[in-house]
Formats: structure tokens, sequence, C-alpha cells
């Protein structure tokens, strides 16, 4: 089958390109910007066209020659996305007619039961969008999904960080009342199989089918299960009979990498009850078949995202701050003087010899370890003798995490911090007698703790290991010089 894909570059696009591909499908991908899809490993398997999807010509041009569409742009970038999806929605109907396409798929949202009271901005969208691809000439499965469960998902991560920066925190954590309301989340490889078999249903097929996990939770248990299942602690949630998006969503921005303009939304669909009817499920299922194993509980969908597992995993393309929280700060310096002679430095740090950095911090890890309000690390190295790093031995208050001799070391934080800290020690040659240092420190923070900590020790931190990378590539130089004028 040849598949056309509107929003292969995004979130659930990304992921099916390459499903598609597996199952023998050719795929085209309608693309604004062509060289977005050379950060995809399956780049050079698709056909790319260039266009605009909300351009009547273009998208009518895309669609001639398939047999089905998959429809998953989503604008929701600013003021003004229904209409930008409305547009977008009648230019693919009209032009997969015209190009005789045989089916379409579409990925929406899960629409609340009750619509006595006005439906926020974002279900209504994927409601119109779904309802204009229905009324046009071509079979369309309309599905919609609430909460997906995976590494990269704007939902997904809001829970994550949410989650995260709670741990640590008050023991009571308020949340809006509407956190009580109930959601059926679903894990993004539920959703692949459900667009992948929808692709091969039979024409008198023309309708929408709710799509979700085996689960029913509320927005606060999402949290709590997400916790648990992360080892994080979970303080206990008091309702806030206080119904502000606006101000949730600035909150959301502040505690997560998801920006205000995705969270408003995002927020606001929060005030409904978004459950799959149990019918569309079964209807669904008696069409192409149950996900392999059965539809995946919602804590093993967040177990495959935490591991990093297929889908669930990180995508080259998924949005900034997507994952763990992770803050890098980064030293280098070009070195006259060989990696050898920068590598010689590295394999003596520690003991003695100390960390070439400010006098008074011992050890680095004890400094951090002080400033996060731990006791500090006593200094200890492994054995006496020539240097050697042996990966899984002591170094002062640093583990050898792993050793690439000559080129690479990365050292991991033995103190009692809130969170995990690396410390990663590269040389690599310029030319043949100069080389590039590059010192790099990575923290991981756990909750609200790893946060403030990392916040409070940042400027001293910064200064103790500028400090360090500059004065190791200045000793590397001084001793390179001596052992040379010595010849």
């Amino acid at each position: 089958m040849h598949v056309l894909v509107l929003g292969a570059t995004g979130y659930i696009g990304s992921r099916l390109v390459p499903r598609l591909l597996d199952a023998g499908h050719d795929v085209r991908a309608l693309v604004r910007t062509p060289a977005r899809l050379a950060a995809h490993p399956w780049a050079e398997e698709v056909e790319a066209v260039q266009g605009d999807a909300r351009e009547p010509d273009d998208v009518r041009d895309a669609c001639d020659g398939a047999d089905a569409v998959v429809h998953l742009v989503h604008a929701m970038d600013g003021p003004g996305y229904a209409e930008r999806d409305r547009v977008a929605a009648h230019a693919l109907a009209d032009g997969a007619a015209a190009a005789g396409v045989r089916r379409i798929v579409y990925l929406g949202g899960l629409q609340p039961d009750d619509d006595g009271g006005r439906v926020s901005g974002h279900l209504a969208s994927r409601r119109e969008v779904g309802d204009i691809l229905l009324a046009g000439p071509v079979p369309t499965a309309v599905l919609r999904a609430g909460i997906v469960v995976g590494t990269g998902s704007a939902s997904f991560e809001m829970i994550r960080h949410l989650a995260e920066t709670a741990m640590g925190g008050p023991p009571v954590l308020p949340l809006p009342d509407r956190a009580w309301n109930r959601i059926q989340p679903i894990a993004v490889d539920d959703v692949l199989h459900a667009v992948l078999g929808c692709l091969e249903l039979p024409s008198e097929v023309d309708r929408a089918f709710d799509v979700g996990g085996p689960d029913v939770h509320t927005y606060r248990s999402l949290l709590s299960e997400y916790a648990a299942e992360a080892g994080l602690l979970r303080p206990f949630p008091v309702p806030v009979p206080l119904s502000a998006p606006r101000l949730t969503a600035r909150a959301v921005a502040a505690l997560t990498p998801v920006q205000r303009g995705l969270a408003e939304p995002l927020v606001e669909s929060m005030r409904h009850e978004l459950v799959c009817d149990p019918e569309d499920l079964a209807a669904l299922d008696a069409l192409i078949g149950p996900p392999p194993g059965g539809r995946t509980p919602y804590r093993t969908a967040v177990r495959r995202a935490l591991d990093g597992v297929g889908a669930a995993g990180p995508g080259p393309a998924d949005p900034p701050g997507s994952g763990p929280l992770r803050w890098t700060t980064t030293d280098t310096h070009a070195v006259a003087a060989p990696a050898r002679a920068v590598w010689s430095v590295i394999e003596t740090l520690g003991g003695a010899h100390g960390w070439y950095t400010v006098p008074g911090a011992a050890t680095l890890t004890g400094h951090l370890d002080v400033l996060a309000g731990g006791p500090g690390v006593v200094p200890r190295r492994h054995g006496d003798g020539p240097p050697r790093l042996v990966p899984g031995e002591p170094l002062d208050g640093w583990t050898i995490e792993s050793v690439d001799p000559g080129r690479r070391l990365v050292l991991r934080a033995a103190g009692r911090l809130p969170g995990d800290v690396r410390l990663e020690l590269a040389v690599e040659p310029d030319e043949r007698l100069t080389s590039r240092y590059t010192q790099t420190l990575h923290f991981t923070p756990r909750g609200l703790a790893g946060r403030l900590a990392w916040l409070a020790a940042y400027p001293s931190q910064r200064f103790v290991f500028a400090v360090m990378a500059r004065t190791l590539a200045g000793v590397a130089e001084t001793r390179y010089r001596r052992d040379v004028s010595a010849l």
C-alpha cells in the first residue's frame, strides 16, 4: 500500500513511519521543510514531498497515487490553531477525493459524554476535524485518544515533570479540583497499532472509534501511579476548589518543559471526563484485533517510557525537554599539548594530586554534597601505585563509571545528593601536537529538592568546575613543555 503521512515529523508520525515501512508499505511524507526529515533514521526510505498541509494544491498533489492518508496534523501552536486545523481538514478531504484515495485515518481526541457545558477549544477542534473528514466522500476512520503515554508526548511530559518536581517537596500537594476528573490514557504502541490496523479497514467502515488502554484513572492518580512506577515519594493530594486554567497553565509551564501555549489547551481539557465508549473499543478490536498481548496498562506504558523501550522511548525529533530533566554545563579548552599529555593528567586525578581547582574544595563531590545539605564526602582513592582507572572503583568522592583509555573518563558522584551527578572528561587530538579538552558535568535532579539544590549550588559549582578545566589544561601544557625541554 502507498501511504501518505501528514505530520510525519511529529511525535506520532515519527514513530509511525518506521512501523509502516516494516509492514511493507511505501511511505510518502508531505513536509514544509524536507531537511527536517534528515534527523530520522528512516529519512532515505520515504518519498519526501515539499508542501503545506493547509494548501489545497499541495495536498492534492501529495495525494496523487496514494492508497491511504494518515492525518496527524495538529496545530495547537498559538492563537488561531482551530482555524488552521479546519483549513487543513478541508484541504485533505477535497484533495484525497480528487486523487482517488481509498482510506483516511485521523488521530483526534477523546470527547466528553456530556456536551451540556462548553467543550474545551482543543477538544472541539479535534472533533471538528474528524467531522469534516467523515463528511467527505473518502472512507475515514477517526481514532479518538486521550493522553498518549510515551516519551515526547506533551501530556505525558507534563505528568512526568510534575510528579518528579513534587517528590521531595511539601507532604501535601495542592491540585485543582478538576484533577479528580477521569481520563483513559493509552500507550503510544497501542496508538500505532490502531493506526496501522485502520489502514486495512473495508470501505464500508466510515466512523469514529474511541481508543484507550485498559485503565481508567483520574488526573491525580496518573501522577501518583507515575510516581510509584518511578520509585518516587507520593505527597498527599489536596483539591483546591479553584478553576483557573490559565493560572494552572502558567504553573505547569514553570515546572515542566511544556510551553504555556501548549499547556493551556491541555489544562483546559482537564475540565472534562474523557473515558472511552466500551462498545467502540470492542468494535475496533473486532475489526483489526487487539494489540499484541492486549491493551497496555498505564503503569506498563510508564515503565516502557522510563526504560526507553521502543516507541515509548525518546525520538530524535522530540520537543526540547522531553525525557528526564537533565542539566549540563560544559567547559572546552584548546590545549597546546598532545592528547596523551592531557590524559596523563586526567589519570592521576584525586588523592595527593587533587582536582586542580579552588583550594578548600577538598573534593568536588564533597563540595556539591555540602551545598546540597549533605555531610560532604571524605577523600578516598583507590590503592597506591601506578595510576590506573578501573570501572567500579572509588576515586575520592566519585565512582569510576567508564573508561576509554586515552580519550574519555566518566565519574559518578557517590555523595548523598538529591540527584544523579556525572562528570565526563574527554580529550581529542586536534593536530599532531595539540588537542581539545572537554569537561562536562551532568546533573539529573530528584524531585523539588534536587532542582532547588542545583539552583543554589550553580554559581559556586560553575566556578569550581571552570577553574578545574582551565587548570587541568594548563598543567598538561606545562608538563608537556617541561618534558620536551628535558629531551
